[in-house]
Order: structure tokens, then C-alpha cells, then sequence
């Protein structure tokens, strides 16, 4: 029988109410005591890891995950973290490039509500996480409403719907089907030894263009010394041009004069960035943007923090996000 940890941090899923409102009270061995059936699924053990609503999380609490999985892993065969909802799309992403190559599961998981609530989606989304966890399969993935999703590939859609989570641009990874975890063809493994990315560089900020929008805010964000900005822009990536009074370009130039990475990416949440198809995505680029391609903003964060870490050369950062 597979030997699995269980990593708690907190979230929704350990959450009971307390005086101003839903808070993470509930201990692992707690939730672990609601599902007697997983004794028949694998070896449990637990760390209390923390116990925070995810909108508390910071990158170093992402930090003393991924240490943990590469502290305890020859001790263990997979891993569960479990997590509130928030900011998991940002944990699961983190972990899969912070667990560069992982040998074994480790696999998010979390609920829209509490697990002693009668009505809870925690036991039917940890259950399907050890089942995962116990698979064998290696990576970082969250399972939600029998869904196995790749981490990087994990979006946020719904605040209260059970199906919570989808897999952006790509098939999920795997599906629940009865008491089986079926994996799908499009899986794959990346190649090479384990290693991990525990130094983040976190100077990155987020930039979401609204109509109407300053250019001169991207200059001050610039001046504040972040290394990165993210400029969700509009459709493909576009940002206003020349053809308008609030034209971007200059402000990308500046940006990039002071050594700055400026990234394009979209604020539509399928289908990615195409900065070579419109003229406002081709002279952003040529202004000195980068694409951010098919990432989801959680992932193309937490990938530049992983990569800043490494290299802030434009060269290296321009060829790492394609890949």
C-alpha cells in the first residue's frame, strides 16, 4: 500500500465559522477521522503545514510547500496539500515550477465548503486526491470535482460553484471514473532529475489595462523597481498605440530602458497572447514586450518568479516562457 502525505494548510476545506465569519479551525487529523474509507486507498500521515484562508499566502508560504515535499520525499510516495480556493491556481502553479521534474504525485486539492458542513465537496474532492496521490503518476496537479488538472494549466472560474476549477488551453490531466483516477494520453512527464526552485525573485506586479488608462502608471511601476510587469492587455495582448491619446508604446520603451521586463499577456482566459497577428500587438513588441503565450496569468507569475530567480536576461526569460 502507497505511503502518502498530507500537507494542510488551511483553506475553506478546514474552515467552521468563528466570530467574524468562516475561518481555518479544522485540523488534519480532524478531517482525516471524516474519511475512514481512505484507509482503504493508502498509508496516511500528516504535517501541519499551516492553517491560513489562502488569501493570506504569500510566495514564502509557497516556499515552505515545495520544501517540504523535497524534505519528506524519499519518505513518501505522493503527496496531498490540502488548500483553500483562492489562491490554489497560484500554489498549484508555483509547485509545478518550483518541483522542477518531481518523481511522484503531488496533488492540490480543496473545497467550496467546509468539510463538516453536511453539504461539503471536501470529501469528494480528497478522496479523489489520494486516489490520484497513490497513482503513481508523477507531477504537480490539483483534483476538484473529479477533475486531475496539470498545476500550471489551473484557473479559478467559480466563487461558489462546486466545479470550481478548469483546465485552461489543454485537457485535464485525468479524470475520476468510479474509484479509478483514468489519465489522459496528453499527460506527459517531464524528462531529467528532480530539482528544486526554492528562491523566488517576487518584483513582479500585474498590470491590468482598463480604457482610458494612464500610460504614465506603467512608468511609476517601473520606478518603484519591480523587475517585471505584467500587462494583462486587451484580446490578443494589444495595449493603445499611437492611434490613441493614452498610447502605451513610450511607456514600454521607458520600462525596458530601466532594465525592466515587460511581459504581454491577455485579460480572455482561453486561447493566449498573439502579438505578431494585430499592429497594437506587434509594435508592443516592438517597444520591447514580451509574449506571455498560452500561460495563465497564475502561472506566467509564478514562472517569472521561478526564471528572475535563475536570470533576469531578456534572452533567457523570452526563451523559457516559450517552451
Amino acid at each position: 500500500m502507497k505511503k502518502i502525505c498530507l500537507l494542510a494548510t488551511g483553506g475553506t476545506i478546514a474552515s467552521e465559522a468563528g466570530a467574524n465569519g468562516l475561518r481555518p479551525q479544522v485540523a488534519a487529523a480532524r478531517m482525516l477521522r471524516l474519511l475512514p474509507e481512505l484507509k482503504e486507498v493508502c498509508q496516511i500521515e500528516y504535517r501541519e503545514l499551516m492553517s491560513l484562508d489562502s488569501s493570506n499566502l504569500l510566495p514564502e508560504h509557497w516556499q515552505r510547500m515545495a520544501c517540504s515535499v523535497a524534505e519528506l520525499r524519499e519518505d513518501y510516495d505522493g503527496f496531498v496539500i490540502s488548500h483553500g480556493t483562492d489562491t490554489m491556481a497560484y500554489s498549484a502553479s508555483a509547485l509545478y515550477y518550483m518541483l522542477e521534474n518531481i518523481d511522484r504525485p503531488v496533488v492540490l486539492t480543496g473545497a467550496q465548503i467546509p468539510i463538516e458542513d453536511p453539504r461539503t465537496d471536501g470529501k469528494r474532492n480528497l478522496l479523489p486526491a489520494f486516489r490520484a496521490a497513490a497513482s503513481g503518476r508523477p507531477g504537480v496537479y490539483l483534483a476538484f470535482d473529479g477533475r486531475i488538472i496539470q498545476g500550471n494549466r489551473v484557473k479559478k472560474l467559480y466563487t461558489e460553484n462546486f466545479s470550481a476549477f478548469l483546465s485552461i488551453n489543454t485537457k485535464p490531466a485525468g479524470y475520476m471514473s468510479g474509484s479509478q483516477v483514468s489519465w489522459t494520453a496528453e499527460t506527459a512527464a517531464r524528462p531529467g532529475a528532480f530539482q528544486l526552485h526554492d528562491t523566488l525573485d517576487t518584483r513582479v506586479f500585474v498590470l491590468k489595462l482598463i480604457p482610458g488608462m494612464e500610460p504614465e502608471v506603467l512608468e511609476a511601476i517601473a520606478d518603484r523597481g519591480y523587475h517585471a510587469i505584467i500587462i494583462e492587455g486587451y484580446g490578443s495582448g494589444g495595449v493603445p498605440t499611437a492611434d490613441s491619446p493614452k498610447n502605451f508604446l513610450p511607456a514600454i520603451r521607458y520600462a525596458v530602458d530601466k532594465g525592466v521586463l515587460v511581459i504581454c499577456t491577455t485579460q480572455c482566459i482561453y486561447d493566449g497572447v498573439h502579438l505578431e497577428r494585430y499592429e497594437v500587438g506587434v509594435l508592443a513588441g516592438k517597444a520591447g514586450a514580451l509574449s506571455g503565450g498560452i500561460l495563465t496569468i497564475e502561472a506566467l507569475t509564478t514562472k517569472l518568479m521561478v526564471l528572475m530567480a535563475e536570470s533576469r536576461d531578456r534572452d533567457f526569460i523570452r526563451e523559457k516562457l516559450a517552451e
